[in-house]
C-alpha cells in the first residue's frame, strides 16, 4: 500500500498530465467516460447539505457552547400527547403508559387540550386517571383513562389529547449519588437571588463534614481546558458559618479559590487558572476537567451558576471551535431536534432562565431525576445561523399548544414592539427573523410516528393537529412564504406516510429520515467477507431504494408528487444497529471513506431523482451508539474532534463538505457516454433476501449552475481502479482555471478514528490550469471530486 504522501503525489501527476481537448466526445478513447453538462434544469434553487447539531454532553465528545456550566436548579414542565381506542364524553383512553405510574401523580389536576375530532380545542382539568375497557382488534381490553372535569363531544378512536402539568416549584437537581453531589445536599424553594428566574436554589450542606457539588466541562481531547476560566454565581449562608472553595477536581490541574459567603445573597465572580490538564495518551485516555464547589462549617444556598473558558471571540453562544467547523462544512441549514415536554416560552429562553422538561413515560416527578435541559435556546441557534449565513431548523416542541403557534409567528416576524416581537427584541434581536433568513424551517417535535422509548408521547401526527397548527401559522399577519412547515413520517413506511400527507395538506414539505442499512446478520457478514463485496453492497443499497419501484424512497416520492408536496430530509446517515452480525464490519462501513461516499452519493441521488433540496446529515457530534447485543456502533456523529489544531472528521462529514463546495443554484442534467462502466452487488436489499443487482453506474455526476458559477461533482465508486472522465459543456471558462476538491485515500476502508495517529482521509484542494470543455481527468478509485469555475459572460 502506498503512503498517503505518495498518493498525493500520484494525484498531482495525474492532474498535470491530463489530456485536454475540445473535439466531440464521440472520439474519446474507449476507457474514457464523457460527462456532458447540459442546460436542462432538473431541480431549481438547490441548497447545500445541512447538518444536525446534536447535544452537548461531555460524554459524547461534544464541546458546542461556550458556557460549559449553566445551572439554575429550577423545576420541570411535563407535557405529553396521547391517543387511544376511544375518546368519549367523560374522558379519553390512551395506548400508552400504565395506571399507577409516576405520570398519574404528575398529571392529576393538570390540564388537557383535545387536539382532534369534534371536541378539538376543548380544554379543562384532568380530574383523575383510572382505567376504561375498550375494544382493540376485536378484543375487549383495559386501558389507562384520563377523566375530564367536564363533558365533551365524543370523538371515537385515536383522538389526540395534549396533557400537561407544570411542577416548577419542585426544583431540579441531579440524583444525590455522592460523587457528582453530596448526599447531604438538597433543593430549597422560595429563597433566590434578587432578580433571579424562578424559585429554587441548591443547598450545599456541609454542617456535618465537607459537602460538594461537581460541575462537568469537557474532555481535553475535544476542547482545550487549560487557560483562564471564569465563574459567575450567587451564594448565601443558610446555616452555620459556611466556607466555600471552588477548585479543579484534581488539585494539580489548577488553582483553588476561597469565596466569602455572607448572610445575604451575593453575586460572586471569580477566575481560576487551569494549567496542567494533560493531553490524552491514547485513544481511550480522556482527561476530564470538572470543577468542585466544596463547603464546610455550615450550609449555603447556590444559584445561577455559569462557567466558561476565556478566549472565544465570536458573537454567538457557541464556541469558536464549533463555529469554525460549521463554516468548514458550509451548511445550507442547521437542525436541532427536540421532542415533547417543552413549551414555546421555555424553548426561546436562554438556559439560565429556562425550566427542565419531560415527555418520557419513564420519567418520575421530583427534583432529583435529571429531566431534560436544552444546552442552547432556539433564539441562540438562530443567532448562530445568522452569523454563519445559513438557515435554521430548530424543532418546536412536539407538545405545542395552539396559542403558542400564534406567539411563535409573532416572535419570527412581528415588529419589536408587538406581541412576541417584544420577546425577540428583549433577547437582543429587534429585526424580524423573517427578514434575515432565506428559509426558516418549522417542524413539530421529532419522530411523532415513533412509539419507541423516549419518542413515545412526544408528539401527535393524527387528525387535525399539525394541519391546525400550520393554518394558525399561515394565517398570521406575520407569516411569510420563507417559513417552511414540515410534516414528517417514517422513511421506510410509505403506507404510514400516505396517511400523514393526507392529514396535513397545508404543509410545505414532508420530511423523512432515509437511513442507510438498518441491519446486518451473521450470514450477511460471512457473505460480504471482503472490502470489495462489502462496499459494493453499501454503495448499491440506497440506489436500490431510490430507483427500484419497490424502494421506499421511490414510493415516497411518488406519494409526495401525488399529494403536491416537496420531500425533505430531517436526518440521514447509516443506521447499521440491528441484526445479529458482528460489530467490526458495521464500523468498517460507517467510519470509512467508502461509507462517506455512500452517504453523500445517496443525498445527491435523492436531490436529483426526488427533488430533495432540504437535507440534514445526522449529526455533528456523538462518537458512538451502544446498540443492544452488538456494542458501540460508531454512529452518528461526524465531527470526531472540533478542537482547533486537532480537528478530525469522519469521511461522511468530509464527503458532504466536499459536495457543499459546489452545491447551490440549479441542478442541471448530465449525460454519460463512452465507457460508462457498471458494477454489480450482492446482498440483502429488501425482504426478498439475497439478490444480485447489476448495471449500477460506477461514475456518478451532479452539475450545478448558479449565475456565472458552474460546478460538477464526480464520484467514482470503483472499489479498486481509477476512472478517466472527460467533461463537455457549453461556454468558455474565465481565466481557464477551475478549483478542485478531492476526497480520496489509498484504502476504501481508510478512516480518521482515534486509533490512527493522524487522519487518513482529508480533502485535497488545488487549482486546475488550462481548464475548458474537453478536459480529461482521472478519478482515483473510491473517490469524490468537486470542481467549480466561472463561466465567461
Amino acid at each position: 500500500m502506498r503512503s498517503r504522501k505518495g498518493f498525493r503525489l500520484a494525484v498531482i501527476c495525474i492532474a498535470a498530465t491530463a489530456t485536454i481537448g475540445t473535439r466531440p466526445f464521440a472520439q474519446s478513447p474507449a476507457d474514457v467516460t464523457t460527462v456532458e453538462i447540459t442546460g436542462k434544469v432538473l431541480v431549481r434553487d438547490t441548497v447545500p447539505f445541512g447538518i444536525n447539531l446534536g447535544g452537548d454532553t461531555y460524554y459524547s465528545g461534544a464541546v458546542v457552547v461556550k458556557k460549559r456550566v449553566e445551572e439554575n436548579f429550577e423545576g420541570t414542565l411535563y407535557r405529553q400527547c396521547h391517543f387511544g381506542p376511544v375518546q368519549d364524553e367523560t374522558g379519553a383512553t390512551t395506548w400508552f403508559g400504565r395506571v399507577g405510574s409516576a405520570w398519574d401523580e404528575i398529571l392529576k389536576g393538570g390540564q388537557f387540550t383535545i387536539l382532534s375530532g369534534p371536541a378539538k380545542g376543548t380544554t379543562g382539568t384532568i380530574r383523575a386517571i383510572t382505567t376504561r375497557r375498550a375494544v382493540d382488534r376485536g378484543r375487549e381490553q383495559e386501558f389507562r383513562y384520563f377523566v375530564f372535569d367536564r363533558k365533551v363531544a365524543p370523538g371515537g378512536a385515536n383522538v389526540g389529547v395534549l396533557v400537561e402539568s407544570f411542577h416548577t416549584r419542585d426544583g431540579q437537581f441531579r440524583p444525590l449519588d455522592g460523587y457528582w453531589t453530596s448526599k447531604t445536599n438538597r433543593i430549597e424553594i422560595g429563597d433566590v437571588p434578587p432578580g433571579s428566574f424562578g424559585c429554587a436554589a441548591a443547598c450545599l450542606d456541609g454542617s456535618h463534614g465537607r459537602a460538594h457539588h461537581r460541575f462537568a466541562t469537557h474532555y481535553q481531547r475535544y476542547g482545550e481546558t487549560n487557560g483562564t476560566w471564569r465563574a459567575r454565581f450567587w451564594t448565601k449562608a443558610r446555616s452555620g458559618s459556611p466556607a466555600l472553595t471552588v477548585r479543579a477536581d484534581r488539585p494539580e490541574w489548577g488553582e483553588s479559590v476561597k469565596v466569602a459567603v455572607t448572610p445575604e445573597w451575593q453575586k460572586q465572580e471569580i477566575t481560576l487558572a487551569v494549567r496542567n490538564v494533560p493531553e490524552p495518551k491514547g485513544p481511550n485516555d480522556n482527561p476530564h476537567l470538572t470543577f468542585v464547589f466544596e463547603v464546610s462549617g455550615g450550609a449555603l444556598l447556590l444559584d445561577d451558576v455559569e462557567m466558561w473558558r476565556e478566549g472565544d471571540v465570536n458573537p454567538t453562544a457557541f464556541r469558536d471551535d464549533c463555529v469554525a467547523v460549521l463554516k468548514q462544512f458550509g451548511p445550507g441549514l442547521i437542525r436541532h431536534l427536540q421532542m415533547g415536554g417543552n413549551t414555546l416560552d421555555n424553548t426561546l429562553a436562554p438556559p439560565l432562565r429556562a425550566y427542565s422538561y419531560s415527555s418520557q413515560n419513564t420519567a418520575r416527578r421530583g427534583p432529583y431525576e435529571s429531566h431534560s435541559q436544552s444546552p442552547f435556546s432556539l433564539h441562540q441557534m438562530y443567532e448562530l445561523c445568522e452569523h454563519l449565513g445559513t438557515n435554521p431548523w430548530y424543532c418546536l416542541p412536539g407538545t405545542l399548544g395552539y396559542g403558542e403557534m400564534k406567539n411563535f409567528l409573532e416572535y419570527l416576524g412581528a415588529p419589536p414592539d408587538v406581541g412576541y416581537g417584544r420577546v425577540r427584541a428583549a433577547l437582543g434581536h429587534p429585526r424580524p427573523w423573517t427578514d434575515v433568513f432565506q428559509f426558516i424551517h418549522v417542524e413539530f417535535g421529532n419522530e411523532a410516528w415513533n412509539n419507541a422509548g423516549p419518542y413515545q408521547c412526544g408528539g401527535f401526527n393524527g387528525d387535525d393537529y399539525w394541519k391546525d397548527l400550520i393554518a394558525i401559522g399561515k394565517n398570521s399577519p406575520y407569516y411569510k412564504p420563507n417559513i417552511i412547515f414540515h410534516a414528517a413520517g417514517q422513511a421506510a413506511n410509505p403506507w404510514l406516510n400516505e396517511g400523514i400527507m393526507g392529514r396535513v395538506p397545508n404543509a410545505d414539505c414532508f420530511s423523512v429520515a432515509p437511513y442507510i442499512i438498518q441491519s446486518l446478520s451473521k450470514e450477511e457478514a460471512a457473505m460480504l467477507d471482503t472490502d470489495d463485496k462489502l462496499f459494493r453492497w453499501d454503495f448499491a443499497w440506497p440506489v436500490w431504494r431510490s430507483r427500484n419501484q419497490d424502494g421506499a424512497m421511490f414510493r415516497n416520492f411518488q406519494l409526495a408528487q401525488k399529494a403536491g408536496i416537496e420531500l425533505s430530509i430531517y436526518e440521514v446517515n447509516h443506521h447499521i444497529t440491528h441484526g445479529d452480525g458482528p460489530l467490526e464490519p458495521r464500523n468498517r462501513i460507517v467510519t470509512s471513506l467508502g461509507g462517506g461516499l455512500t452517504v453523500a452519493n445517496n443525498m445527491l441521488l435523492m436531490l436529483k431523482e426526488h427533488h430533495l433540496r432540504h437535507q440534514a446529515l445526522f449529526s455533528l457530534v456523538q462518537h458512538s451508539y451502544n446498540a443492544q447485543d452488538i456494542g458501540p456502533v460508531r454512529l452518528w456523529g461526524t465531527a470526531l474532534n472540533m478542537r482547533r489544531g486537532h480537528e478530525r472528521f469522519r469521511p461522511t462529514f468530509l464527503a458532504c463538505a466536499t459536495a457543499n463546495r459546489v452545491l447551490g443554484g440549479d441542478l442541471v442534467e448530465t449525460r454519460h457516454s463512452g465507457a460508462d462502466p457498471k458494477f454489480s452487488a450482492t446482498g440483502v436489499f429488501s425482504r426478498k433476501g439475497v439478490e444480485t443487482l447489476t448495471d449500477i453506474p460506477i461514475i456518478w455526476s451532479y452539475a450545478f449552475v448558479n449565475a456565472q458559477r458552474r460546478g460538477v461533482i464526480l464520484i467514482n465508486l470503483d472499489t479498486a481502479k481509477p476512472q478517466r472522465v472527460a467533461l463537455a459543456f457549453a461556454g468558455a471558462v474565465a481565466n481557464n482555471t477551475a478549483r478542485r476538491w478531492l476526497l480520496a485515500a489509498d484504502s476504501i476502508a481508510a478512516n480518521n478514528e482515534f486509533e490512527n495517529p493522524a487522519p487518513q482521509v482529508v480533502i485535497h484542494e488545488d487549482t486546475i490550469a488550462d481548464f475548458a470543455s474537453g478536459k480529461t481527468l482521472t478519478l482515483p478509485p473510491h473517490s469524490m471530486t468537486a470542481l467549480a469555475w466561472q463561466s465567461q459572460p
